[in-house]
C-alpha cells in the first residue's frame, strides 16, 4: 500500500502542469478568396522535439482560441487545411497573449526544416474513425492492445473486449486481411505498435455487404489495423524465456517477416502459468495483463501456429494459417448450492477433482477473386481434436430439514475425437445495368466419437427407491452436418432505392448414437448391452426462406424491410428400448427484418426489428427419457410449439474529433411470444425429473450509455470511459410442477481513467459495480440481490531511463457470499523490465500475487438456485524472464529508432515543405 500512496502522491506533484500560468492564441482562417475555413486545424509543439503541446480546430465562422501554457523555449504553430494549404510560425518563445489576426492559407510550401509534416489525429470518412498512430505515443516493443488503449473512444477490459463508443468490437483485421481467424485475440498480443499506420473502425460488414457496397445492418464494429508502407519489407523476432518460484516457466517466440503484399508470421508459447498469450516486453501486465486466464484450474498450455497472406495480383488475394494448441488443466472444485422450490430449499454439496488434457489442430484459408464485377470468396476450415479427461467427484444432498436424502461418489473417464470440416463460399455477380447477384454458401461437416467410462455410485437415505449402481462403457457416435445456402438478386428502381429478391435454404442434419454397455464380473469386459441408456436419435430439418427485401439508401439515411415466409420441415426419429419414436413438425412462419441508420454530422441513429423463429429440438421432442443423471432425468414433449420473439434495439452515438469526444446511447427490447423452458418435479429422495413446455410473455430490456472523453495538456494525458448498463426482465418458469414468475433488474455502471505524464507515467484506476435483484411471485422467496464491487489501479513508470515498472492491484468484493467462503480480496501484480542495446534486449522479473490473496471463490445466483464455487487458482509466484527484440526493415535495423518520437506530436515523415 506504500507504494500505491506514493504513485499517487507522485501524480498529484507531477500534474502541476495542468495549473500552468495560461496564455492564449486566437485568430481567423480564410482561403485565398477570403471565405472561413471550418474544421482547420491548429496544431502548437515544442521545436526541439516535436512534442504535441496543444491543438485545436477552426469554427464554422473560421475562428480559433486555445489556451497554453507559457512557453520559454523556441515553439512552432502549425495551421493546416487538408485541400486550402498550410500556415507556419515559429516562436523563440511565447509568454504574452498572440493574435494571429487573419490568416490566408495557400497552397504554397513553407520551409521548415525542424518540425515534422503533421497528420491529423482523428480523422472521420462517412462511417469510419480513423486513427493515425503516429499521433498516440507508446513505449519501444508495445503491441496493438496498448496502442488500443491510447486511442480516444476505445476501450479495453482486463478479458481482452474490445469497444469503441459503447461498440463491441467483433472482428479485427491486418490490412483487410484476417490475423490468426477475425477475433483478434492473437493480433491484440502479437502485431507491434510501431509498425501500425492508421487503426480504422467502421460498423461491422458481412462479406455480401462488403461486395455490394451496401451500408452495414450491424450493431457491432469492425477494427482494419493498415500497416506503414516502409515496414512492409522486412522482418522482426522476438522471443522470452522465463523461470521462476515452484518451477514456473514460460517461453514466447514470435516472428513477422514482410516484403510487399506477402505477410508470413509465426507465433508460439509454452507455459504453466494459464497465459494465453505472450507475455513479455512491455511486460505481461501491458500485453495481457500477467497473461489473460480464463476457466478453473491450473492450466499447461502450448501452442504454435503459422499466419500467411499475400495479394498474388491485382485479382487474386490468399491466405492461409495453422494453429496447434496442446492443454493440460487440474482443477479442485468445492460447490454449495441452494436448489430453490416453490415449497423449499434444499441443499447440494459437492467435491471434484478433474483432470483433463486437449489436443488441437486448426487449418483454415482463404481466396478471394476480385475482377470488377466478379467477386469470389472461399474461405476453407479444418480441426481436428483429441481429448482426454477424468472427474472423481462426491455429492450429497439434504432437505429443508436436514436429513440427508441421497449421497453420490463417482469415478469417470472421457476419451473423445472429433473432426470438423466446412467452408464458407461467396460469390458476387455485378451486372452493367446497376444490379447484382448474390451467392452465399456455409458448409459444415462434423463428427465426433467418445467413450467414457462410468463407475459410480447413488444411495438413497429414508425412502425404498433402489439405489442406483454403475459400472458402464459408453460409446457415442455424433454427426452434426449444416448447409446454409442464401440467394439474391439486387435491381435499382430509382437512384436511391432498391429491389431484392431471393431465397435462403437451410439443411441440418443430427445424429447421435448412443450404446452402453455393462461390465461383466466374470468375463471383465463390458459385453452387455443396457438398453435403459442406450439410445439412438437423429434429426433432419429443411427450412425455406423466399423473401424480398426494399433497400433505401441517402445520403443521411438508410434502411432496409425484408419479409418472407419460414417454411419448416423436421422430422424427428428415435430408436429406445426397441421402439421407434417418429415425429415430424411442419410450420409455416413470418420472416421479418427491418433496419434504419440516420447519419447527421457526428451523430449516427440505428433502429434494428428482427422476428426470430425456431423448432424444439429432437431431444425436447420425443419422448424418450434420459437417465444419463440418476438425480436429473429428462424426457421429451412431442407438443411443443415453436419459439416465437420479437427483436428490438435502438443506438445512438456520436463521436467528435475536434473535443476528443463520444458517447452512446443504447436499448433493446426482446419479447418472447412462445418460448420453451423446463417443466420440472422433485420428489422425496430430491431426484428432479424434467419435461419441457411453453410459455407465453416473457421480455427483458435493456439499456447502456457509455462515454468518453480525451483531454490533453502539453506532456499530460487524460482518458476518461465511462458506462452503465441495465436490465429489467420478467420470467416465468415451472419448478417442482409449480408456475412462477421472477422480475430481475440490474445495474452494473463502471468508469476508467487513464493519465500519462509524458512518457514518464502511467495511471489507470477503474471502478466496477454490479448490483441485481430478483422479485418473485408464487415462489418459496420474495426477493434476493446481490452486489459485487472490483476497483483496480494499474500503474507503468518508465523512469530512469529503460526501465519499466508496472503495477496491477484490484480489490473484489462479493456481498452475499455462503459461510466458508471469502467475500472479498485483494490482488496485487508487479513487474520491472530494464531494456538494452537500444531495446533489443529486455530482462526482468514478476511477481504474481504479491499478498498472496488470490482466490477463486465465485457466487451464481438464478432463479432456481444460489450457487458458491472454490476452484484451484495460481497463486503467489515469482518469474524472472529475458526477452530479446529484433527488427530489420528496408535493410535498417529497426531497433536503434526512437519510437516515441514520431508518436508524441502528431508528426510524420520527418522532411521539410
Amino acid at each position: 500500500m506504500p507504494k500505491i500512496l506514493s504513485f499517487l502522491l507522485f501524480t498529484l506533484f507531477t500534474s502541476y502542469a495542468f495549473a500552468q500560468d495560461k496564455i492564449s492564441l486566437k485568430g481567423k482562417i480564410q482561403d485565398q478568396i477570403q471565405l472561413p475555413l471550418v474544421d482547420a486545424s491548429i496544431i502548437i509543439g515544442n521545436t526541439a522535439d516535436s512534442l504535441q503541446i496543444a491543438s485545436t480546430y477552426s469554427d464554422e465562422n473560421g475562428n480559433f482560441n486555445i489556451d497554453i501554457p507559457i512557453q520559454d523555449k523556441p515553439v512552432y504553430v502549425i495551421i493546416e487545411d487538408p485541400i486550402e494549404g498550410i500556415y507556419k510560425k515559429s516562436f523563440e518563445k511565447l509568454t504574452t497573449p498572440y493574435d494571429f489576426g487573419t490568416v490566408e492559407l495557400s497552397i504554397q510550401r513553407y520551409e521548415l526544416k525542424e518540425v515534422l509534416l503533421t497528420v491529423d489525429p482523428v480523422v472521420v470518412k462517412n462511417d469510419t474513425i480513423e486513427y493515425n498512430a503516429s499521433s498516440y505515443a507508446v513505449k519501444p516493443n508495445a503491441n496493438l492492445e496498448a496502442l488500443l488503449r491510447e486511442l480516444p473512444g476505445v476501450d479495453v477490459d482486463d478479458d481482452g473486449k474490445i469497444t469503441v463508443n459503447g461498440k463491441e468490437v467483433n472482428e479485427i483485421l491486418i490490412d483487410g486481411e484476417p490475423f490468426f481467424g477475425t477475433d483478434g485475440k492473437v493480433a491484440l498480443e502479437n502485431i507491434p505498435a510501431d509498425i501500425i499506420k492508421k487503426v480504422q473502425v467502421s460498423d461491422f460488414k458481412t462479406r455480401n455487404e462488403k461486395f455490394s457496397g451496401e451500408r452495414s445492418r450491424s450493431d457491432k464494429s469492425s477494427i482494419n489495423v493498415t500497416l506503414k508502407e516502409d515496414k512492409k519489407q522486412g522482418y522482426m523476432a522476438e522471443a522470452t524465456v522465463g523461470y521462476g518460484t515452484d518451477n514456473r516457466y514460460e517461453a514466447n517466440l514470435m516472428a513477422n517477416y514482410f516484403k510487399g503484399n506477402k505477410k508470413f508470421s509465426l507465433i508460439g508459447s509454452s507455459n504453466d502459468i494459464a497465459s494465453t498469450g505472450l507475455s513479455n516486453g512491455a511486460g505481461s501486465f501491458g500485453r495481457g495483463r500477467m497473461g489473460r486466464r480464463g476457466g478453473n484450474g491450473i492450466t499447461n498450455s502450448s501452442n504454435i501456429g503459422f499466419n500467411y497472406n499475400d495479394k498474388l495480383n491485382e485479382k487474386l488475394s490468399v491466405g492461409a494459417n495453422y494453429n496447434f494448441n496442446h492443454t493440460y488443466n487440474k482443477n479442485e472444485n468445492y460447490t454449495r448450492q441452494e436448489n430453490l422450490l416453490p415449497d423449499n430449499i434444499y441443499t447440494t454439496e459437492s467435491n471434484s477433482l478433474s483432470k483433463s488434457e486437449n489436443f488441437a489442430h486448426n487449418f483454415g484459408g482463404t481466396l478471394e477473386w476480385n475482377n470488377n464485377l466478379t467477386k469470389i470468396f472461399f474461405a476453407p476450415k479444418y480441426t481436428h481434436t483429441v481429448n482426454n479427461a477424468s472427474t472423481l467427484s462426491d455429492s450429497k444432498s439434504i432437505d429443508e430439514n436436514g436429513q440427508l436424502r441421497n449421497e453420490s461418489l463417482a469415478n469417470n473417464r472421457n476419451e473423445s475425437k472429433s473432426d470438423n470440416i466446412g467452408s464458407e463460399i461467396t460469390l458476387y455477380q455485378g451486372f452493367k445495368d446497376k444490379s447484382y447477384l448474390n451467392a452465399t454458401a456455409d458448409l459444415s461437416f462434423a463428427q465426433s466419437k467418445q467413450n467414457n467410462r462410468i463407475n459410480s455410485s447413488t444411495v438413497f437415505y429414508n425412502s425404498n427407491n433402489p439405489d442406483d449402481i454403475r459400472n458402464q462403457l459408453e460409446n457415442n457416435n455424433s454427426k452434426n452436418n449444416n448447409f446454409n445456402f442464401d440467394l439474391n438478386y439486387t435491381r435499382p428502381i430509382s437512384d436511391s432505392l432498391k429491389l431484392a429478391v431471393g431465397s435462403r435454404y437451410n439443411y441440418n442434419f443430427i445424429e447421435n448414437d448412443e450404446i452402453t454397455w455393462d461390465y461383466d464380473e466374470i468375463t471383465g469386459q463390458f459385453v452387455t448391452q443396457n438398453d435403459l441408456f442406450t439410445r439412438f436419435t437423429e434429426t433432419n430439418l429443411n427450412k425455406i426462406t423466399p423473401y424480398a427485401e426494399l433497400q433505401l439508401t441517402k445520403n443521411k439515411i438508410s434502411g432496409t424491410l425484408k419479409a418472407g415466409t419460414d417454411f419448416y420441415n423436421q422430422r424427428n426419429f428415435g430408436l429406445y428400448r426397441g421402439d421407434n419414436y417418429n415425429l415430424t413438425v411442419q410450420e409455416t412462419l413470418p420472416m421479418i427484418e427491418a433496419n434504419i441508420r440516420y447519419k447527421l454530422d457526428n451523430n449516427n441513429l440505428s433502429f434494428n426489428y428482427r422476428y426470430n423463429t425456431s423448432l424444439a429440438s429432437t431431444n425436447q421432442l420425443l419422448a424418450i427419457e434420459n437417465l444419463s443423471n440418476p438425480l436429473n432425468i429428462f424426457v421429451g414433449n412431442p407438443d411443443l410449439d415453436p419459439n416465437r420473439a420479437h427483436r428490438l434495439s435502438l443506438n445512438f452515438s456520436n463521436f467528435d474529433r475536434k473535443t476528443k469526444q463520444g458517447f452512446n446511447v443504447n436499448l433493446g427490447y426482446n419479447y418472447n411470444e412462445s418460448s420453451i423452458v423446463n417443466y420440472s418435479s422433485v420428489d422425496e429422495n430430491l431426484i428432479t425429473r424434467s419435461t419441457y413446455t411453453n410459455i407465453e410473455g416473457n421480455y427483458n430490456v435493456n439499456a447502456g450509455f457509455f462515454y468518453s472523453k480525451q483531454l490533453s495538456k502539453a506532456g499530460n494525458k487524460l482518458n476518461l470511459n465511462a458506462g452503465v448498463q441495465t436490465s429489467y426482465a420478467r420470467q416465468q418458469a415451472y419448478r417442482n410442477s409449480r408456475l412462477y414468475t421472477a422480475y430481475n433488474s440490474s445495474i452494473s455502471p463502471n468508469v476508467r481513467l487513464t493519465y500519462k505524464w509524458n512518457e514518464y507515467l502511467t495511471l489507470s484506476p477503474s471502478y466496477n459495480l454490479r448490483f441485481s435483484n430478483s422479485n418473485y411471485e408464487n415462489y418459496t422467496i420474495d426477493q434476493q440481490s446481490n452486489t459485487v464491487h472490483n476497483f483496480s489501479l494499474r500503474t507503468i513508470t518508465t523512469w530512469p531511463k529503460n526501465l519499466t515498472w508496472t503495477n496491477e492491484f484490484s480489490y473484489n468484493n462479493n456481498s452475499r457470499m455462503a459461510a466458508g467462503f471469502k467475500r472479498d480480496f485483494f490482488l496485487w501484480n508487479m513487474q520491472m523490465m530494464y531494456s538494452f542495446f537500444n531495446n533489443k534486449l529486455e530482462a526482468g522479473v514478476k511477481v504474481y500475487d504479491l499478498l498472496n490473496q488470490n482466490n477463486s471463490y465465485t457466487r451464481t445466483i438464478s432463479d432456481e438456485y444460489i450457487r458458491d464455487e472454490r476452484n484451484s487458482i495460481l497463486t503467489r509466484f515469482v518469474m524472472f524472464s529475458v526477452t530479446f527484440n529484433l527488427n530489420q526493415f528496408g535493410g535498417k535495423s529497426n531497433n536503434n529508432q526512437n519510437f516515441d518520437q514520431p508518436r508524441g506530436g502528431g508528426m510524420r515523415n520527418q522532411r521539410g515543405f
